[in-house]
């Protein structure tokens, strides 16, 4: 029987090769070439039940890499990488998130390269937090090297500041992203100057806060930037998507709201960063609230809400996702217009 030359490989006795070749299918998007050759590696092969798990959850059938995922750590229980991906894809189950910490805990334990160690440590922190725990959280980043140390993966770097960050350790975050801005790819990532941004926000600097977004804006805005030339929504349909948001409020909001714009921009104006206004802001209330205007002139001043399409975007891992954001960003900007603040926002579930 003539085999595709694309199967060749597979028949020679160095198993290492055929698992490279095996890969190589899998990054070029050939996913049944990649699952083929890994199902040749034999049932009991860790790295070929492991690659053929990587298949399934690229193709969303999350319960049959599970079920792979689960057998590969049975076939190598001293390997790190399946109970890393299996740790991974449990936590994507709130019910599941205690099963998912000690697999993460065990790949912590048995990570031998620093790239896993990282993402492995990073997701058992991440984890302790969102179960509540963050002092047990906070223990886990600190058995890492100090801020000034330069980790070897930039993007578990950037996640292990964002972790310090939502746990209030701001101060530790700000080193961290300092420490990654000082070589590459941390200092051309737009990622890290925006993190980097919030920390000093956080830390009430709002100098360093200023400069830091100033430079995520610019990277954010420079010509070939990924998803600069594409959009999820027409105007036509985002328009569409506020209306049947502002179709929810009482008459009596939308009465009010009629004469103000709302705007649909890419990203935030550079005028308004310089003015410190995040740059990955989802929307702005520009103009003077209903409640500090005079009564009895009408409409109050020169307002208009705008919501930021490529902001929007960035956050919204799907179509459905992204018209919630726009949704809820929508509201919340109406609820600035009506004298609402953050606080007040996030009360009712809009912050």
């Amino acid at each position: 029987m003539v085999r595709a030359p694309e199967d060749e490989i597979t028949q020679q006795g160095d198993g290492s090769a055929a698992i490279r070749a095996a890969w190589d299918a899998f990054d070029a998007g050939k996913l049944e070439t990649a699952r083929h050759r890994a199902e040749r590696l034999g049932e009991d092969s860790p790295e070929g039940l492991f690659l053929r798990a990587a298949c399934s959850r690229e193709e969303d059938d999350l319960e049959g890499a599970i079920a792979l995922l689960e057998r590969a750590i049975a076939a190598d229980p001293e390997w790190a990488s399946p109970e890393l991906a299996f740790a991974e894809l449990l936590a994507e189950t709130p019910d599941k998130l205690a099963e998912a910490l000690r697999h993460a805990a065990r790949a912590v334990e048995l990570a031998e390269e620093e790239d896993e160690y990282l993402s492995a440590l990073a997701l058992k922190a991440g984890l302790e937090a969102e179960t509540g725990d963050d002092e047990q959280a906070r223990r886990t980043l600190a058995e890492l090297p100090p801020p000034e140390v330069v980790l070897g993966d930039p993007a578990a770097a950037l996640e292990i500041a964002d972790l310090h960050l939502a746990l209030g350790d701001a101060e530790l975050a700000r080193g961290r992203l300092r420490t990654l801005t000082t070589s590459e790819p941390g200092a051309s990532s737009a990622d890290v100057w925006h993190a980097l941004g919030c920390a000093a926000a956080d830390l009430g600097d709002d100098a360093d806060a200023q400069v830091a977004w100033k430079r995520a804006w610019v990277l954010d805005t420079a010509p070939g930037t990924a998803g600069a030339e594409e959009r999820r929504f027409t105007d036509a349909e985002v328009a569409e998507i506020a209306g049947e948001a502002l179709a929810e409020l009482p008459d009596r909001a939308r009465e009010l709201l009629r004469d103000v714009p709302i705007v649909i921009a890419e990203q935030p104006a550079e005028s308004d960063v310089d003015a410190g206004i995040d740059p990955r802001s989802l929307g702005l209330f520009n103009g003077t609230a209903y409640t500090d205007g005079s009564h009895l002139g009408g409409q109050p001043g020169l307002t208009q809400i705008l919501i930021f399409r490529r902001n929007l975007e960035r956050v919204a891992a799907n179509d459905a996702e992204l018209r919630e954001e726009i949704r809820t960003t929508l509201i919340h900007e109406t609820g600035h217009f009506f004298g609402m603040s953050d606080e007040d926002l996030e009360g009712v579930g809009l912050a």
